[in-house]
């Protein structure tokens, strides 16, 4: 993997450095807060390893920065800092994961491996079917080249319909992606919505809706 570490202490920095080497890791070094930020931005790293007190910019001001700027490279906070209420705010502002100092490098090596299993088993951020690509972090969809805009809860509709393509998927299910319960959902809101859907995304070269009703079911998507 190619993993980007942000620590001003050089020593720490040369023993994590040999350890993630060690274990077959490609590691680029940053020693301050405002040259790892850019390095973040402009690379393509696995994880990033962020220690918390650091020249320029702090480890909390990379995060925001980092993450205000849709960055999603997995961040594992690496720091002496342990109250509570820093932790906290390390994981508000988009941390993954989080490990004081002093600490084993077994226990990095695992944690950097468990960091990335989780981020390659989850949805990607685009997902496509039938000539849709749904970016769900922008919150578009893009269809023969022409971006439809979409609210919130449309994206959570289309984005389990389409990773559902070509099955049934209930009303229960639909209702609980958009507004997680029922209880204060009107019969005809999720119908309302998909109207809104179909409207949007407009029907396929042969006039059939991408989004097809199963009558006392649910809806279905096209796997086309």
């Amino acid at each position: 993997m190619n993993i980007l570490l942000i620590e001003d202490d050089k020593r720490i920095a040369a023993l994590v450095d040999r350890g993630l080497r060690e274990d077959g890791h490609n590691v680029s070094i940053s020693f301050s807060g405002t040259e790892g930020a850019e390095m973040m931005l402009g690379g393509q790293y696995d994880v990033a390893l962020l220690d918390m007190l650091l020249p320029g910019m702090t480890g909390l001001s990379v995060l925001e920065t980092v993450r205000s700027r849709r960055c999603t490279t997995p961040i594992l906070m690496l720091t002496a800092v342990d109250s509570v209420p820093k932790v906290l705010e390390a994981f508000d502002l988009g941390a993954d994961d989080y490990l004081v100092k002093p600490f084993l490098l077994e226990i990095l090596l695992a944690r950097v491996r468990a960091i990335t299993r989780r981020t390659k088993n989850a949805v990607p951020p685009v997902l496509q079917a039938s000539g849709i690509a749904l970016d769900r972090t922008q919150r578009v969809a893009v269809r023969n080249g022409q971006t439809v805009a979409l609210t919130s809860k449309q994206v959570a509709l289309l984005e389990v319909l389409m990773y559902r393509r070509g099955l049934v998927t209930s009303r229960e299910e639909l209702i609980e992606a958009g507004w997680g319960t029922a209880d204060k959902v009107k019969a005809n809101t999720l119908d309302v919505y998909i109207h809104s859907l179909r409207t949007k995304l407009k029907d396929d070269e042969t006039g059939r809706p991408l989004i097809r009703t199963v009558h006392g079911t649910g809806y279905i998507f096209a796997n086309e």
